[in-house]
């Protein structure tokens, strides 16, 4: 099989889907259609960062029970997205490593959609690791002990995606840990990047405003300042 070249998969749900995504920033945004602006913003910047990587394949992978309405307007046609299978979150993942894989792709880096800030070098330096060496995972800590990014590539021999996404207390502060402990028992070495955040909780969107307010440049995070800027104001302007 040829190489179709380096991939980068975003997983995500639909903005439009039956259940409204980010639950636990109801906090900050008890409205269901507010939270569906603030995601669909969030996975409009991911998106359009790391399409912009020359020679890589951009790709979303979006779960079943979501469907796919909403990812035109976030610059995701048709052909670029591909369904998440499995039940469990690793049965996901694992799934999508090796679908890609099954395409062609390689190396593979999966992301998450609620990293509007991420800076797109993190994502080029996992691909450029996993040219220089294959019989490795990258992975990009979270703050709060899981990964914001897992990175594979295909071996010379074609085999199974390695087995990194069982035995793994995912959603928790021993996600990372336990990805590096199932990385050890397949024979890989680690190859962590610097330590990032995903934007699940008030703690986190905390930041991400802290960061968009002391780096103003309007090409920071177009989309998700520009929902978070819109929702200040018509939250300041509530009775």
């Amino acid at each position: 099989m040829g190489n179709a070249g380096p991939a980068v998969v975003v997983m995500a749900r639909s903005p439009l889907g039956a259940r409204a995504p980010k639950r636990r920033l109801a906090a900050a945004f008890p409205s269901e259609s507010d939270r569906r602006r603030v995601y669909a913003a969030f996975l409009q910047d991911v998106v359009a960062a790391c399409g912009g990587l020359d020679g890589v394949q951009l790709l979303v992978a979006y779960t079943r029970d979501g469907g796919t309405a909403g990812f035109d307007a976030a610059g995701v046609p048709a052909d670029r997205l591909l369904p998440q299978r499995g039940d469990s979150l690793g049965e996901r993942e694992r799934g999508v490593f090796d679908d890609l894989f099954g395409r062609g792709f390689s190396p593979v880096v999966m992301i998450g959609a609620d990293l509007p800030t991420l800076p797109v070098t993190r994502v080029e330096e996992a691909i450029a690791r996993l040219r220089q060496d294959q019989n490795q995972v990258v992975l990009g800590p979270s703050e709060d002990g899981g990964y914001y990014l897992i990175g594979l590539a295909r071996g010379l021999s074609g085999e199974d995606v390695p087995d990194l996404f069982s035995q793994i207390r995912w959603s928790t502060a021993w996600t990372y840990a336990d990805t590096a402990a199932a990385a050890a028992r397949c024979g890989l070495a680690v190859a962590p990047l610097a330590p990032w955040y995903d934007v699940d909780d008030a703690a986190g969107l905390s930041r991400l405003q802290a960061e968009l307010a002391t780096q103003p440049g309007a090409d920071r995070a177009p989309a998700t300042r520009a929902v978070l800027e819109r929702l200040n104001f018509e939250g300041n302007r509530s009775p």
